[in-house]
């Protein structure tokens, strides 16, 4: 993974994992993009017969206070990381986009889109979908606060599916670098396909050495993976993303709705 990015509003550059990032990077010798995106106000509807009308005079003025507020606050959090993330290895973009929704499309060229999970901001939850969604790339959450190195002890939710055979492809360079790898199943929850004998199988033929982790039957299969995770000291965990539909797991729940709401440590995802 050699090119990282970090979209970034005036409302998310607290969120921005910026220090994930540059641990990232200096795992896979990357570099990172800090994407700005301005938010517009949204529309306003208009009787067309009550003579209202809605100005927009100065919102130019209100994106540029925007972007110099977002742009140091990145600068100044970037510099301040443990250790400082280089500004050689560092670009703040803050011109190519016009809109929060153009993040979804300039994933596309990007190895992987990160995204810091935040209480009280819950816009992070619509930044990841449209990069999951629009951008046909992997998109690593990273829990609030979070400072600390990962990768070392790499996790794969192995279900079986399409999902995660493409999460898992898409992550190799991580897992490749890991000094330990646990192929994480739970009881109960399989779609057809290659169990995970087969994939240990396909890990060793890229000269990784993969151990089993096994989870009982559970009401929510994602709390379980997170729990062998966390039992076998697993630091960074790869899941498909939404193997059930979206509205599905809103209704009913399901293990990425878990993994994204309660995983405390970084996950990297893809549809």
């Amino acid at each position: 993974m050699r090119q990282i990015l970090l979209p970034f509003g005036a409302d998310t550059s607290n969120d921005v994992p910026i220090a994930a990032a540059g641990h990232l990077a200096a795992r896979t010798n990357a570099s990172i993009t800090a994407m700005f995106y301005p938010r517009l106000p949204d529309p306003v509807i208009v009787d067309p017969m009550s003579g209202g009308v809605v100005s927009y005079d100065g919102l130019d003025d209100e994106i540029e206070a925007q972007k110099s507020a977002a742009e140091k606050n990145i600068v100044d959090r970037a510099a301040k990381c443990d250790p400082p993330v280089a500004s050689e290895n560092l670009n703040v973009d803050m011109t190519s986009l016009s809109n929060w929704r153009q993040v979804g499309e300039i994933c596309r060229v990007q190895d992987v889109t990160m995204v810091g999970r935040s209480r009280e901001n819950p816009h992070w939850q619509t930044l990841f979908e449209m990069a999951l969604f629009e951008g046909g790339r992997p998109v690593l959450v990273v829990p609030q606060k979070w400072e600390g190195d990962f990768g070392d002890t790499v996790g794969i939710a192995w279900n079986h599916s399409t999902e995660t055979a493409r999460v898992l492809a898409l992550s190799m360079p991580i897992i490749r670098c890991a000094k330990k790898v646990y192929i994480i199943e739970v009881d109960g929850w399989v779609h057809a396909g290659p169990d995970g004998t087969a994939l240990q199988r396909y890990l060793a033929g890229h000269e990784i050495e993969a151990e089993f982790k096994r989870g009982a039957s559970a009401g929510n299969p994602g709390e379980r993976v997170l729990e062998v995770a966390e039992n076998a000291n697993v630091d960074f965990l790869v899941k498909g993303a939404f193997t059930q539909s979206r509205l599905t797991q809103m209704i009913f729940g399901g293990a990425t709705r878990a993994i994204l709401d309660k995983a405390k440590i970084p996950v990297i995802f893809a549809h």
